[in-house]
Formats: C-alpha cells, structure tokens, sequence
C-alpha cells in the first residue's frame, strides 16, 4: 500500500472521524456561545464602540456554528475526491447549498427590531430568496443524486488504479491548502477585527465568503486536473464529456459565490442542472452502447 493509500485509510477510519465530528461539535457550541454573549453584551451596553458592529438579534448568532459545520464539509468533500468525481462534485453542490442556506442566518442580522418586519422590506426579500434558493438547490441535489444511482461505474483495471492514485494526489495537495486557506482567513479575519477594535477602522472582509471563494476557485483547477487524468483510464466520449459537463459546473459554481443574492441562487442552480443533464447525457450514451454488443434475440416462435 503507497503513502497516498495509507494517508486516506487512515483519515476514513471511524476512530479519526468520530474524533473529528466531536472537535467540530464543540467548536462549533463554543463560538456560538461566544456570538451569544457578543450580542447581549451589545444590547446591555450599546454606546460600547468595539461592539457597534454586532448586531442586536439573538438569531444571527446562529451564523457562526453553521460556519464551523461549512468548513468541515469542505474537508468532507476532499476526503470523497478520490472514492468518485461523481461523489466530489455532489459534495460541491451541497457546500453550494448550505452556503445558501447560511446566508439566511446573515439576513437574519441585519433585523433590529422584528416588530416592524412589513417596513424591511429589503431584508424579508433577500431572506426569502436565500430560503427559497436553498431549498431549490437542496431539490436539485436530490435529482442529481438520484439521476448517479444509475450511472455505470468502471471496472477495476490498471489504469482505473493509476487513475485513483493521481485523484488521491491531488486531494493531498487540496487538503495542505484547505489547511493553509484555513489558517490564512482566520489570521486575515483576526487582523480586521483587531484593526476595527484597535485603530476603528472599517471591516473590510466580507465574513460570509471568508475562505469560500479562494478554496472554489483552488477547486476548480483540481477539476480539470482530474478530467484531464481521467484520459488514463477512459476515452469514451459519454464519459469525457460527463467530466467536461462537471469542470463547466464548477466554474459556475464559483460564480455564483461572487453574484448577488439572486443572481448567485440562478448561477448555482444552473450549475447543478449543468451536473444533472451531463450525468444523464453519459448514462443515455451508456445504455445505448449496451444496446449495440447485446446480441439480437432469435424471435419465438
């Protein structure tokens, strides 16, 4: 077994998973307590200039432990690069989708007072798209899912191994640079932070998209390495043009984290429905080469 196997057999052990799982619990309780006294700190003593920038709902608290959980799906979705391209992909839509999601959490923030929802109305619109989009791209998912439970998987051969040895290098390259990324953004947010306490300078970073949009774009350059590797085990055309269907949904996908609320819900979706009509066009094309080396049934008589 050569290092790249051993690596990934041991961060799928149960053992390392559950460890894993607990850590990100707890984080994840931990900085939600921590925006939760934020906040009351910010309503019990509102003239505190460090705290003008917290808003006064309780709700938007719940943004910080869904982040936490966002960042350990991404780790998820390296972790399923080498088992499937198929699998990887699904795991970027779902990212998508619970970025989605999110973001309700972060409209949710900009209400100070729910007793006058009918005169935000700007607020209750990006709410409801982000919900709406959400469940959209949460339906969508779903199709594609259930259109890759059909799709007709290679048999084991020597270029299928060579194959899964070049995915599982680059799911190590992805993994040291979700690490770096990682500790990048958290360094970068601190800074902000400290620069808005220290000299009240204005929060430039945007926290929503913090490590989200560098990592999509690192992701697809690794999609296209993956397509191109996948020339070592496969020249059909329904599967390469799968692949190519997949790279171009990616790219989309990163779009759509720069977009505006509704304009970025219509990127993400058309990229899913991309992955969806490209999985279906390579399972027709496989049907159809079945049809042609099946031999023809004698008539009854």
């Amino acid at each position: 077994m050569d290092f790249p196997q051993q690596f990934f057999a041991v961060l799928r052990r149960e053992q390392i998973s559950r460890r894993l799982e607990k850590i990100v619990v707890i984080t994840a309780v931990i900085t939600f307590l921590v925006h939760v006294l934020l906040i009351i700190a910010r309503n019990v003593y509102p003239d505190v200039a460090f705290l003008q920038g917290i808003s006064r709902n309780y709700l938007s608290a719940l943004f910080t432990p869904f982040s936490v959980i966002l960042v350990y799906e991404v780790y998820l979705m390296i972790l399923a690069l080498p088992m499937s391209f198929n699998l990887s992909i699904r795991k970027q839509y779902e990212v998508i989708s619970l970025i989605t999601i999110r973001n309700v959490f972060k409209d949710i923030a900009l209400f100070d007072d729910f007793t006058h929802l009918t005169t935000q109305t700007e607020q209750m619109t990006k709410i409801s798209i982000d919900l709406g989009g959400g469940l959209l791209l949460f339906f969508l998912v779903g199709v594609f899912h259930h259109v890759s439970l059909y799709r007709i998987r290679p048999k084991s051969s020597e270029d299928l191994v060579t194959f899964v040895k070049v995915k599982q290098i680059v799911a190590i390259l992805l993994l040291t640079i979700f690490v770096v990324l990682s500790l990048y953004s958290l360094y970068d947010w601190s800074k902000e932070i400290i620069d808005y306490l220290v000299k009240g300078d204005p929060m430039q970073i945007k926290a929503h998209l913090i490590f989200f949009e560098d990592f999509y774009t690192i992701m697809i350059f690794a999609d296209v390495l993956i397509f191109i590797a996948s020339f070592i085990y496969s020249q059909r055309y329904a599967t390469l043009l799968r692949n190519a269907g997949f790279v171009a949904s990616a790219i989309f996908l990163r779009m759509s984290l720069a977009g505006e609320t509704y304009f970025g819900v219509v990127l993400a979706a058309f990229a899913i429905l991309t992955g969806i009509l490209a999985q279906l066009i390579h399972n027709y094309y496989f049907k159809l080469d079945q049809l042609e080396i099946e031999p023809l049934k004698a008539p009854d008589k």
